[in-house]
Formats: structure tokens, C-alpha cells, sequence
């Protein structure tokens, strides 16, 4: 296993410098992989012409550093299970992006976001197959740039799909494609009431990418350790995996402080098992 940061951790709500934090994250945190977000305003211009700048700018700044690259999809405001069907295309067009976004900054993870029945008027089981359907049509783009499809089991909450265990299951299968994996976040699976290591015990086989930060249960992402996850327990039940373990969260201040803590919880815990 080796540790990554999610590059939304420096976001203040004032700038992002994007490229800052990427070489920031790598030169003096000594990151293996950064994940970046793929949405604005954390990524200037996302899904406008303005990207293309920021696409070319990131290309160039990846070809100094030697890290490796994971790919968020923008999830804020879109949903992959949407009956509205004009928004749906454009949801479809921006994660078929992200996809392109990988592969053209060499990268073979995207994370995606599952959906959400938007009205409780609505059946689940008609967005959920829109869901369906919307992940078997990036996935084929996937397939073709070598790119893996990474679904992120999302916090508990009555109108999310892809919360647990067997229904993540079922989604997995339902693709059955080998570029569509899971990115198992530890924080999101303490949303449900069933402790993370269960999570990572049961699915281990599909992960690919996996997301850390801490909570009581409720939604949040606070350093490890100010939480009640066991994170020993949970990175030894995902064994054999080998891939990134990827500090997420939104930390308003003092970022690097709360950053070099969690790495150095992570290394010692790995250091263990």
C-alpha cells in the first residue's frame, strides 16, 4: 500500500492553486499519488473550453514530478441515476471527460460517485437502472483507454445508491467489466453502521482505489485518529490489496499540520500489518 492526498484538502473557498498543491503534495509532503478533482472550482474551467489551459498546464507540471495520478469525477450537482434526461447527457458528457482527462494525464483510476433517487416520488429501481445504464456507457469508453472505473460506496442516506455492501455488489455485477472496480472509502462505510473492516473483508476482491479520513459515524472526514474507525483492522482485512490509500477530507485550516499527522498515523499503521 502507499498513501496518497486528495488535492481538494487545500481548497479554501478563496483559490486553489491546483498545481501548487499538486508539487506541494509531492516535494515536501512526499506523496506517492495525488488525486485530483476533476470539478470547478477546484479545477479551473472544468467542463468549459477555459480546462483546456488547465489540462495543458497539469500536463506539464506532471512531467516534472514522479508521483502517480488518480482522477475524482465531478459529483457536485450531477447524478448518474437523473430521469431528467437533458441533465443526464451532460452527466454522461463530464465523466466521459473525466475518463479522457485519465487517460490523457496517464492515469488509469477515475472515481465516480454512484447516484441518488432525486424525489421520493420516483421509483428507486427506475434510477437505479438509469444508474446502471449510465455506468455500462463510461465504462465501454474506459474499456477502450485502458482506464478503470472506480465506484465510490457513498454515506448512508435514504436516497443513495451504492451504500451497502449488497447493493455495491450488485452494481459491480451488473457491469461486469473489468474496467469497473470500487474505491472503498473507510469514512463513508462508517456512515451505515457496520464497521469499516467489514466493508473491506467483503470487498476487497472489486477494490482498486481506497479513500481514508475519520468520523463518529456521521458524514464527516476528520484526521485519523479523532474519530472511532479502526484503521489497523481495516487496512489489514482489504489484504492482499496493494494500491493508493488516499487522505480525502476538507481541512479549512492548518492544512499541513493535520496532513503530515495523518501520513504519519498511516505509515506506522501499515508499517504493522
Amino acid at each position: 500500500m502507499e498513501l496518497g492526498i486528495s488535492t481538494q484538502i487545500f481548497w479554501n473557498y478563496q483559490e486553489l492553486d491546483l498545481e501548487y498543491a499538486i508539487t506541494h503534495s509531492v516535494n515536501d509532503l512526499c506523496f506517492k499519488c495525488v488525486e485530483i478533482h476533476c470539478q470547478s472550482p477546484m479545477f479551473r474551467g472544468w467542463g468549459t473550453s477555459e480546462g483546456n489551459e488547465t489540462k495543458k498546464s497539469l500536463k506539464d507540471i506532471l512531467s516534472t514530478l514522479d508521483v502517480e495520478l488518480s482522477l475524482h469525477a465531478p459529483y457536485h450537482d450531477l447524478n448518474i441515476a437523473t430521469l431528467n434526461l437533458g441533465i443526464r447527457r451532460e452527466v454522461i458528457k463530464q465523466l466521459k471527460e473525466c475518463i479522457n482527462m485519465a487517460h490523457f494525464l496517464n492515469s488509469n483510476i477515475v472515481v465516480v460517485h454512484p447516484g441518488f433517487v432525486a424525489s421520493r416520488k420516483y421509483r428507486r429501481e427506475t434510477a437505479f437502472n438509469y444508474m446502471i445504464d449510465g455506468f455500462k456507457e463510461i465504462t465501454r469508453v474506459a474499456e477502450d483507454l485502458s482506464v478503470n472505473v472506480c465506484m465510490e460506496n457513498i454515506a448512508s442516506k435514504p436516497k443513495a445508491m451504492g451504500v451497502h455492501i449488497p447493493e455495491i455488489i450488485e452494481i459491480y455485477n451488473s457491469i461486469n467489466s473489468e474496467n469497473f472496480k470500487i474505491c472503498l472509502d473507510a469514512s463513508h462505510a462508517n456512515t451505515t453502521g457496520i464497521r469499516p473492516e467489514h466493508y473491506a473483508k467483503e470487498l476487497r476482491e472489486y477494490v482498486a482505489h481506497v479513500h481514508v479520513s475519520d468520523n463518529t459515524g456521521s458524514d464527516q472526514h476528520m484526521p485519523i485518529g479523532m474519530g472511532n474507525i479502526d484503521f489497523e483492522s481495516f487496512l489489514r482485512n482489504l489484504r492482499p490489496y496493494k494500491g493508493f490509500v488516499v487522505i480525502e477530507g476538507w481541512i479549512p485550516r492548518n492544512q499541513d499540520y493535520f496532513i503530515e499527522w495523518d501520513k504519519k498515523q498511516l505509515e506506522e499503521i501499515i508499517s504493522r500489518i
